[in-house]
């Protein structure tokens, strides 16, 4: 499978992902075909929820100032649109349009096989119906404000959604979940707590979210890695698709 082909596949996974939100959670969202813009109401001034994505180069562009309409009704002043590798023409018309481009993220593949974790002794995989520690996980990375759009799942877990937990004696030390549409499995929220650092938790959270996604009939896994994981995600296998850049408008 080709990079661009995995690329399509992440943007189409995080798309999903970020639907799913809007149904089930307080994230509000504007459509016009071939785009879609998310919000979080009380959380203007966290970029990290105020998220473009498209499908139509041509659409975005002649969406942008609707879009900006609608950002400014709900009082954010600040939002992203993540950029697929080697599309320089959209960026051309953001930068033209006063967007700048701020961050750069990998996106990152591997095709999926069976290949269940070993486990320390003492340890045990569990596949919780309910987020809370998972989300309690992140927030120790991410604070109150990284996960709070999700609070809806901490007690029930949408279709599609599939969380692991690595726990030790009664302690959860790591966990994460997969989104899966299709064939393709979505990685996030993959944390380990402080006190864990270093035991290799965080690839056995992986591989039993990859070993469940397999069992269930996905092929691929991607992600976006962070600074943090994205070491652990070439040690098990990834394979780097490109720089999604993160193309910011600031109007504040």
């Amino acid at each position: 499978m080709t990079d661009a082909e995995l690329n399509a596949r992440l943007r189409a996974n995080l798309l999903g992902y970020r639907l799913l939100q809007a149904r089930t959670g307080p994230l509000r969202m504007w459509e016009r075909p071939g785009v879609w813009a998310f919000s979080l109401p009380g959380y203007e001034h966290s970029i990290f929820h105020h998220q473009v994505l498209y499908e139509d180069a041509r659409a975005l562009a002649e969406a942008l100032a609707p879009l900006e309409a609608w950002y400014r009704e709900q009082g954010v002043r600040d939002w992203r649109v993540p950029i697929l590798p080697g599309d320089v023409a959209m960026e051309a018309v953001l930068a033209r349009a006063g967007y700048q481009l701020e961050d750069v993220v990998p996106g990152m593949g591997l095709p999926l096989e069976h290949t269940p974790p070993r486990l320390p002794l003492g340890t045990t995989l569990e596949h919780p119906e309910q987020l809370d520690e998972v989300l309690a996980l992140n927030t120790f990375f991410y604070g109150g404000t990284g996960v709070v759009h999700l609070e809806p799942w901490r007690t029930r877990l949408p279709a599609r959604i599939h969380a692991v937990l690595i726990r030790e004696a009664d302690r959860a030390l790591a966990g994460g979940l997969s989104f899966e549409q299709g064939d393709t499995a979505g990685i996030y929220l993959v944390a380990t707590h402080p006190d864990a650092h270093r035991r290799g938790l965080g690839a056995l959270v992986m591989r039993g979210l990859h070993a469940d996604a397999y069992a269930r009939g996905c092929t691929v896994a991607v992600l976006q890695a962070t600074p943090m994981g994205h070491g652990l995600y070439r040690q098990l296998g990834y394979r780097e698709l490109g720089a999604w850049r993160n193309w910011v408008r600031r109007t504040g």
